[in-house]
């Protein structure tokens, strides 16, 4: 495996990529916020796919408040936010992080890392918090698109 998958190189991909994702499929515009300590949810979408190699194992989880998950869903699907469901909702949110996710991987695998990812998987409300298992590092990126957050976490095993 390369020397340069460690945790601060995945972040510093992940920073860019989203970028890139809200930019590319959503038209919007993202920019990187400083993330002080564990943020704070309100009602969510979280979308989560999994990724799992020789080297190397973890998650992505895509956090959105719930109006917010409804309207970047309205962007890609181009509907109005009030003709969409819960359904529709949960697969955009899920198609963005296995974008996020895919991106990662090639990365990954691009840096020797190789790993492949799993099937997007939604959690939604408010009353949740993913805890990492031992000797997994957790990092947090937030970003703001408009009044809006969008908070990438992601959970790291090396070796």
């Amino acid at each position: 495996m390369s020397q340069t998958v460690q945790l601060p190189n995945i972040c510093e991909f992940m920073n860019r990529h989203l970028v890139d994702v809200f930019e590319t499929m959503l038209s919007m515009k993202v920019v990187g916020a400083p993330c002080a300590g564990v943020p704070q949810f309100e009602e969510r979408v979280t979308g989560c796919v999994a990724f799992a190699g020789e080297h190397i194992n973890g998650a992505v989880y895509l956090h959105l408040a719930a109006p917010f998950a409804t309207e970047v869903a309205a962007a890609m699907i181009g509907l109005a936010p009030a003709d969409l469901g819960e359904a529709e909702v949960n697969d955009v949110v899920g198609e963005a992080t296995n974008m996020l996710t895919g991106g990662l991987k090639s990365w990954l695998c691009d840096s020797g890392a190789e790993c492949a990812v799993s099937t997007p998987a939604i959690i939604r409300g408010s009353a949740f918090a993913i805890e990492p298992v031992p000797q997994v590092e957790r990092e947090w990126l937030i970003f703001n698109c408009n009044a809006n957050r969008i908070v990438v976490e992601i959970h790291v095993k090396f070796g």
